[in-house]
């Protein structure tokens, strides 16, 4: 992975950062290796720091228009659509959101998010309530998706949220 200036890629769950600079430093104070300087999208105070040589490991480049279209023609329209697993005891999901969080497949996170989406609906429609392992999995999920999204269609998260429902509806992309 050979990455420049102003380059944009996903650094798993920190979601979409900026390539800012090429930098040889020394964290043991002997041995220089080169490093990626990024900065996250999402907060400008943060910086990442990316070895070069486990870069491809670490960071992936983002979707293109096609992908993106087709994960949002390709989500579920209804529960009965919808074919997500997941656990019913409560440390096997939160290990099963870390994992989908962690990777790097934007099909298995869309996934997570119908699936939490689904099950919010039937809950609360049953009068309980959304856990909120759950719900906090349901909103960081949708964070990285609509970022990435928004990022790659150049529209703003709440504008992506707008385009999906639509294009969800419509079953065109």
């Amino acid at each position: 992975m050979d990455l420049q200036i102003d380059d944009q890629v996903v650094y798993k769950s920190a979601g979409v950062c900026r390539v800012v600079a090429r930098e040889e430093l020394s964290p043991d104070g002997v041995t220089k290796m080169l490093y990626y300087k990024l900065k996250p999208l999402n907060d400008p105070n943060s910086t990442y720091y990316i070895p070069v040589k486990t870069a491809e490991n670490k960071l992936r480049q983002l979707l293109s228009k096609e992908e993106v279209l087709s994960l949002i023609y390709t989500m579920p329209r209804s529960a009965e659509e919808d074919h997500g697993v997941l656990s019913e005891n409560s440390r096997e999901r939160r290990e099963q959101y870390s994992k989908i969080m962690k990777g790097d497949d934007q099909k298995a996170l869309v996934q997570l998010i119908s699936t939490l989406y689904f099950r919010k609906q039937d809950t609360e429609a049953n009068g309980k309530r959304f856990s909120t392992m759950d719900d906090t999995a349901m909103r960081n999920a949708e964070a990285l998706m609509l970022q990435e999204f928004g990022v790659v269609l150049g529209l703003a998260p709440d504008a992506v949220r707008t385009y999906i429902a639509k294009r969800v509806q419509k079953k065109t992309p």
